[in-house]
């Protein structure tokens, strides 16, 4: 559960909002000073005919590390040419110290505007 949303819950961008048209992977989210559930949030446009979108958390414990998948942190697949908005909770405390957010696009090339956010608790507040 987020706690103290006014003072303790930051914004992280996994994933900026932008036309997905290929296969690919966010930056890097250092998860260092974060504690608890962590609330992550897929906002998918529909993507074309035949097109889908699978995303998922990935983590490791050095930023250029090798990434494995987060237990519990995909997302729904995207139906063709259907928006979707999700959320799923992960807790920062069983996560490595690294996340990338990682999206295959799937029948052909997408068309349709992806973002990933998450929000997350601070350990010491501020």
């Amino acid at each position: 559960m987020l706690h103290n949303l006014g003072t303790k819950t930051t914004v992280l961008s996994l994933l900026p909002n932008d036309v997905v048209t290929t296969t690919g992977t966010g930056s890097a989210v250092d998860l260092a000073g974060y504690e608890g559930d962590m609330a992550v949030i897929l906002d998918a446009e529909a993507g074309g005919a035949g097109i889908t979108y699978a995303c998922k958390l990935t983590e490791a414990d050095t930023s250029g590390g090798s990434y494995t998948d987060v237990t519990d942190g995909a997302f729904t697949t995207t139906t063709a040419n259907t928006a979707l908005v999700e959320k799923i909770s992960v807790n920062t405390n069983d996560l490595k110290r690294y996340i990338k957010l990682s999206v295959t696009v799937a029948g052909g090339t997408g068309a349709g505007a992806v973002s990933v956010t998450a929000l997350a608790s601070k350990k010491y507040g501020n």
